[in-house]
């Protein structure tokens, strides 16, 4: 158990140097070139897009950009390495002469941008995606089309420099799109096709929220499905908001299959790329910097891209790491340092590269992190082999729930090197999900509230067949609209469904009894009794045969000093912790946001706690083991073909508060670990070096002299 991993990281970079584990410290030297003529990484599916070694590069052109060097623009797409290139093609503004009545064409434009650019990228063997964006329509037009427009809680219209809000349930962008898409497709030879700000779009530019939209298609579409007046304001106790919620999903779903289903007619080849599950080919998210006070993301990447490919295996993620620091200040690049951890997060994952300029590469004000992105990129297209056809190698899976106790629970299995895949709730069980939870050693459910009858019975059954469940939170406590339920719907946790809420209150604890330590572990426990725990909690009771441990000590005093004490009388019965057989399996019941918690404080007493849950009681299995720093993050991926497999490793320090400095090189990381077949050679890519190693029983152990910003470990089978 590695609940004193900063303690045991140290002790053993101390052994290592003492030549402790048996054997010297491999040292490292130059070694002869791989033979990558003889690799064959095979195809997953026979695309271009999925499940390979894509490098894409998107360019959002201003109006202006219509003037450039066409050529410079090109070659500077060659010399960062990108096998694909997105580009603005039409919707806000047209950058090919378009004949239709309602589509903008760029003023600044002399003869054909979309043509020249997609012919030039093209002829160097690069594929183009042309960018659309519907959410807008110039002003011009639509003082002439008030019913496509949005109209907000005040009666109003959005113009936003001359742009005005169009609603998803108007003509514009139920038909008349669809005009401009047939009229592009059919006239340039684009690989695919990309749509900016979909769906109910209710903010601006600004930020500036201006509520749900009030416009009259809207009003009929609601009536007419529901039979309900559209609501005013966003609040998920009223049970018409709730109902509108589902109303925004499945009509925004109905039109991007529709969208998909006209494009594919046009030309089958096309792959759709946008911010949804629905009718697309590559799900785009983003990995951004804001205006505000909080930290960045580390794992965001990470975050975007396996939460895709956890949960679909006919689809593949397009993460783009937007360039510029913040809307408001689109002209100046976010720290150099958090984009090569967010670019990484998608590499050694497994995942496309994805990178996003406001206009060209070639015409930055801020230009310090181009020379990283074509070292990344250059890396891939070095060694794409290795990221061609590939699948993790995870026993853990990742329901994703509320986003704090989501993000908490990424970094505790990332800080622990526990390998885990992300799933959406909604794809369990689906015919496109990428394997069954029967495949997984264990599931972690991190406050999954909404839950459908459907996916708590295959939750229920799952452990009932020998699966392993580490639950948190308000999980399965509301339907799957968000409607509140009240009972704790999951059979196998072993606890009876009624529960009380205790709220978030300050100074409350969980007090660790003697007794919970020795099935907790007592050497992660030794010197803690409580556990700081400021959050809700379900005070439920535990039923059958299922144990409790930790017992809730409520809003104790905390001043003066003088009065800063409890005593036994203080401590409650509610249980923090519920661990239950069922059937041929086991759970664990953490009544409350542990990782919440961690994501807040990131305290080491919810650390063990959670190592101890999914570690000592569920005893879930691990086929790599490692002493490296928490400040490293690891992945491990295996090709299909049986060809190779890699483990990444991710260094993310050099961040002090909002400062984000070059990463400090990490010293001697022992890697332990159990590959699928025998392996004749390891090598690190980022090193160039090949490395010494044993194997015994299977398992194969080695020394990473070091990891600057990153390392890539592959093992070559015999």
């Amino acid at each position: 158990m590695k609940s004193t991993t900063y303690l045991l990281g140290f002790v053993l970079h101390i052994l290592i140097a003492s030549r402790g584990f048996g054997q010297a410290a491999p040292s490292t030297s130059k070694a002869q070139k791989f033979d990558l003529t003889s690799l064959n990484p095979g195809s997953y599916d026979g695309s271009w897009w999925n499940r390979t070694p894509v490098r894409l590069i998107q360019t959002n052109l201003r109006e202006i950009d219509a003037l450039m060097d066409t050529d410079a623009y090109v070659q500077s797409m060659v010399d960062a390495s990108a096998t694909v290139v997105m580009l603005n093609v039409g919707g806000i503004v047209a950058n090919y002469p378009s004949k239709l009545t309602y589509h903008f064409v760029n003023q600044h434009m002399k003869g054909d941008l979309v043509g020249d650019l997609v012919r030039k990228l093209h002829a160097k063997g690069i594929k183009v995606i042309g960018r659309f964006d519907f959410s807008k329509i110039n002003e011009t037009f639509a003082a002439q089309k008030p019913d496509w427009l949005y109209v907000g809680t005040s009666g109003q219209h959005v113009n936003y420099n001359g742009q005005v809000h169009t609603c998803i349930n108007g003509g514009y962008q139920q038909n008349y799109g669809f005009e401009i898409l047939k009229e592009a497709i059919t006239q340039y030879s684009f690989d695919g096709i990309f749509f900016n700000m979909i769906g109910y779009t209710t903010s601006d530019y600004s930020g500036t929220y201006h509520g749900i939209c009030q416009c009259n298609n809207c009003q009929k579409r609601f009536h007419d499905e529901t039979g309900l007046t559209l609501p005013t304001k966003a609040d998920m106790s009223d049970p018409v908001f709730r109902r509108y919620n589902t109303f925004k999903k499945t009509t925004a779903d109905e039109l991007f299959y529709k969208t998909g289903e006209f494009i594919k007619k046009l030309n089958p080849n096309l792959v759709v790329n946008t911010y949804a599950d629905a009718g697309v080919d590559m799900i785009r998210d983003e990995s951004s910097s804001w205006l505000t006070d909080n930290y960045e993301w580390n794992y965001s990447g990470t975050d975007h891209v396996k939460r895709v490919l956890g949960s679909y295996k006919d689809k593949t993620p397009s993460n783009v790491f937007i360039y510029f620091l913040a809307i408001p200040f689109r002209h100046t690049a976010t720290s150099p340092n958090i984009g090569r951890v967010w670019l990484l997060g998608n590499m050694l994952n497994g995942a496309p590269l994805d990178f996003n300029v406001i206009g060209t590469l070639v015409n930055q004000d801020d230009r310090v992190f181009i020379p990283i992105l074509n070292d990344l990129y250059g890396f891939h297209k070095k060694h794409e082999a290795f990221f061609t056809n590939l699948k993790p190698v995870s026993h853990v899976g990742l329901l994703k729930g509320s986003e704090k106790e989501y993000r908490g629970m990424i970094k505790l299995l990332s800080e622990e090197h526990i390998m885990y895949d992300i799933i959406e709730p909604a794809t369990v069980g689906s015919k496109t999900a990428p394997q069954p939870l029967q495949a997984y050693d264990a599931i972690l459910v991190g406050d999954v509230a909404n839950m459908s009858d459907q996916l708590t019975a295959q939750l229920d059954e799952y452990v009932q067949k020998g699966g392993k469940l580490l639950v948190t939170g308000f999980s399965s406590t509301n339907d799957e609209t968000g409607k509140p339920l009240k009972r704790i719907r999951l059979k196998s946790l072993g606890v009876l469904p009624d529960y009380e809420l205790f709220p978030q209150t300050k100074s409350t604890y969980l007090q660790i009894s003697q007794a919970d330590k020795k099935t907790l572990g007592a050497d992660g426990f030794k010197d803690l009794d409580l556990l700081m725990m400021y959050s809700d909690l379900l005070n439920c009771k535990p039923s059958g045969s299922a144990q409790s441990y930790l017992r809730l000590v409520p809003n104790t005093r905390f001043g003066p000093p003088e009065k800063s004490y409890f005593t036994a009388t203080d401590i409650t019965d509610a249980p923090g912790l519920v661990a239950n057989t069922y059937g041929q399996g086991k759970t664990v019941f953490i009544p409350w946001r542990l990782g919440t918690q961690y994501e807040f404080k990131g305290h080491h007493g919810h650390r063990a706690l959670f190592i101890a849950a999914l570690q000592t009681i569920l005893q879930t299995a691990s086929s790599l083991k490692t002493n490296a720093s928490p400040l490293i993050e690891m992945t491990h991926l295996a090709n299909r073909n049986s060809a190779f497999e890699w483990i990444g490793l991710i260094n993310h320090s050099g961040q002090i508060g909002a400062s984000l400095r070059e990463p400090i090189s990490i010293q001697n990381t022992r890697v332990r670990f159990k590959p699928a077949k025998p392996v004749k050679q390891l090598r690190l890519m980022r090193a160039g070096t090949h490395l010494p190693f044993t194997q015994t029983n299977g398992w194969v152990e080695c020394i990473v002299p070091k990891v600057d910003d990153f390392e890539m470990l592959v093992s070559l089978y015999r």
